[in-house]
């Protein structure tokens, strides 16, 4: 197997720059994950490193080797999809088979190789239809058997669980991480926009923004340290609340002045943040760390409920401390929450995070 590296690597369309200086190692038999909004250049960069595009700048690195002028042929990877790309006038046994033929493998040696992939796919009973005949599931596991059947060094997936229905969704990407990151243990780039998907099977997250990789660290790490106000914001359901403010000194405790009231800032803050007095910041806090009371409490601050959305075991609560802005908190045991009814909250003071308003960077 191999690592793969880009180096300072940047794609252009005439004006629009869709890959921005990237730089970015996968380690090898690493499952990555290129997470971040649509137009964020995941799909490009996984596209240069097929060598479906050409860099502008930069180098890319397979194994011991640049790549850059190499034919997508001779890179030894393997690329799936968002459509699989089946051939309709194709059996299974063909569609999988093709990739081999392609590259001369003697016959005998083909036929041992597909049946060998279809049953470690569970396919096997699969081969003699068509590609109209089959569900979303089993088309989505030819495209993987035809990628696998190549022996690639690297496996490139574009999206290729956004088709199938939400229950489906769920169970292929733990079969997905399973096969190709714990039995065959294949170096694996992963592009998604869902970051259920990118938390749930990644080693590593690089979380891309136009053009380009705004943090790249573990599920725990961008979760519980986002180092910029979109990463903070990206990631997490529902997404993190942020309170815009101005951080004022009263009587030596530094609190956020919001305009409406202030929120005292915790002392465990107040050496991260007391260079920054007198300057807006933004502090955020995710859903699950809004404490929702509707009894007065001393030191919560009120609220008006503007929306609730039962879940079952939990409910999303809407509220605006200002009328203009809305927050989300999750709570339990909200049966007596209605519409325009008056609460009051207070965030988890051992859970907040700050951000530069100007540079959006993370005060840390």
């Amino acid at each position: 197997m191999a690592r793969v590296l880009l180096k300072n690597v940047t794609k252009r369309f005439g004006s629009v720059v869709a890959v921005d200086n990237v730089r970015l190692e996968v380690k090898d038999k690493e499952f990555m994950v290129l997470l971040g909004p649509s137009g964020c250049g995941k799909s490009t960069t996984l596209r240069l490193i097929a060598g479906l595009e050409t860099p502008d700048e930069g180098e890319i690195w397979i194994g011991d080797r640049i790549v850059n002028e190499v034919d997508p042929t001779e890179r030894n990877v393997a690329m799936v999809f968002q459509s699989y790309a089946l051939y309709p006038h194709m059996t299974v046994y063909q569609n999988i088979e093709f990739p081999l033929k392609m590259a001369r493998v003697p016959k005998h040696e083909r036929h041992r190789r597909v049946i060998e992939v279809a049953r470690f796919l569970g396919i096997e009973d699969l081969l003699n239809r068509y590609p109209r005949q089959l569900s979303g599931g089993q088309q989505q596991r030819v495209a993987l058997a035809r990628a696998i059947v190549r022996e690639p060094e690297v496996f490139l997936l574009d999206e290729p669980l956004s088709n199938l229905d939400a229950k489906l969704r769920i169970r292929m990407r733990f079969e997905l991480r399973k096969l190709l990151h714990d039995e065959l243990k294949v170096t694996t780039i992963y592009v998604t926009h869902d970051q259920v998907e990118a938390m749930t099977m990644a080693d590593r997250i690089a979380v891309m923004n136009k053009g380009r990789i705004q943090q790249v660290g573990s599920p725990r790490e961008v979760f519980e340290k986002p180092q910029n106000l979109f990463v903070a914001g990206f990631i997490g359901v529902p997404p993190m609340n942020f309170l815009e403010g101005t951080l004022v000194e009263v009587e030596g405790r530094i609190k956020l002045d919001l305009g409406e009231y202030q929120i005292e800032v915790p002392s465990n803050y107040w050496s991260i943040l007391k260079n920054h007095v007198g300057r807006t910041i933004v502090m955020g806090v995710r859903p699950q760390d809004v404490y929702i009371s509707i009894k007065p409490v001393k030191g919560w601050y009120k609220a008006i409920i503007v929306g609730y959305e039962p879940l079952g075991t939990e409910t999303y609560i809407h509220f605006t401390i200002d009328k203009k802005k809305d927050y989300i908190a999750i709570a339990k045991d909200v049966d007596t929450i209605r519409l325009g009814m008056e609460v009051y909250w207070h965030p988890n003071p051992n859970r907040l995070y700050f951000f530069d308003k100007n540079t959006g960077k993370a005060l840390y």
